[in-house]
């Protein structure tokens, strides 16, 4: 062992090289940071704690890769911690929009009143055919964006374009299908 000092950096150097004993150490010295600025995000103690144990395990299967130039290995354990904290934040929100959709989904479902079930059906249908009505590329936007749950994100990767224009298509597909609709309550109910 050499005399340098055991900072988090070497023992991720160490771990690296297969010494579990020094990410041991380094397990020890910085799980505690990792747990405070993942539970800061979460605020639940438990789940805090299974990210803060994800973000460890990612520490242990790609310590190797880590390019010990950029940043002091604390930096990095902050990053991914966060990182992590956000991506659960997002993962229950979206997990509780799609309950929150299937819910609905199957009120509808169970409706009785067979008024309320008509007159919603029609509305339901008069949206889908007046999303036919705008351009294509707002229309698949809209429709990978609110159908197939993409984040504005995966829509841009999945249409081959930058956010921006993704989060535009999406904006302006659903100023031009509110036109069509409230036009067509005004006017003839071409729609609804």
């Amino acid at each position: 062992m050499t005399g340098e000092a055991v900072t988090p950096d070497v023992l991720l150097r160490r771990s690296s090289e297969g010494d579990d004993a020094a990410f041991a150490a380094l397990y020890a010295r910085c799980f505690g940071r990792v747990f405070e600025s993942v539970r800061s995000v979460l605020r639940d103690r438990a789940e805090s704690e299974e990210v803060a144990q994800e973000v460890m395990l990612e520490v242990w299967q790609n310590g190797a890769k880590y390019d010990f130039r950029r940043a002091q290995v604390s930096t990095w354990l902050g990053v991914i911690a966060r990182r992590r904290a956000i991506d659960r934040v997002r993962a229950t929100q979206s997990s509780r929009n799609r309950d929150f959709r299937i819910g609905i989904r199957d009120w509808y479902e169970q409706v009785d009143d067979v008024a309320l079930s008509v007159e919603t059906r029609l509305r339901l249908d008069g949206a889908l055919r007046a999303l036919h009505d705008i351009p294509v590329p707002q229309r698949r936007a809209i429709e990978l964006y609110y159908f197939n749950e993409y984040s504005r994100s995966e829509v841009a990767r999945a249409l081959n374009v930058p956010l921006s224009t993704s989060n535009w298509r999406i904006n302006e597909g659903l100023t031009r299908l509110r036109a069509l609709l409230c036009a067509d309550q005004n006017e003839g109910q071409e729609y609804v």
